[in-house]
């Protein structure tokens, strides 16, 4: 889990450096602060579905490019899995 979530991080940074935004820009935009956005990027936060798909709309991509998921189908196998495993 930690390394998705160092590799959710890294997605959000570079997406973010790709649009030439700031943490604090994305972070004011997101009603949030910029140290909390510091943290997503490092990978010390998990993301709730809802919050990631607010950052998706600030940074005009979707969660399965953010997720690095080439399809519905490997993202619909992966929560069954999940669930399989609670």
């Amino acid at each position: 889990m930690i390394k998705d979530l160092k590799e959710l991080g890294k997605n959000i940074k570079t997406r973010r450096s790709d649009l030439e935004m700031s943490q604090g820009e994305i972070a004011f935009q997101l009603g949030t602060d910029k140290a909390y956005i510091s943290r997503i990027e490092r990978g010390e936060v998990n993301v709730g579905i809802i919050f990631l798909t607010e950052i998706c709309v600030v940074l005009k991509t979707s969660p399965n490019q953010l997720l690095n998921i080439e399809s519905d189908k490997f993202l619909t196998h992966s929560i069954s899995r999940g669930i399989k495993k609670q």
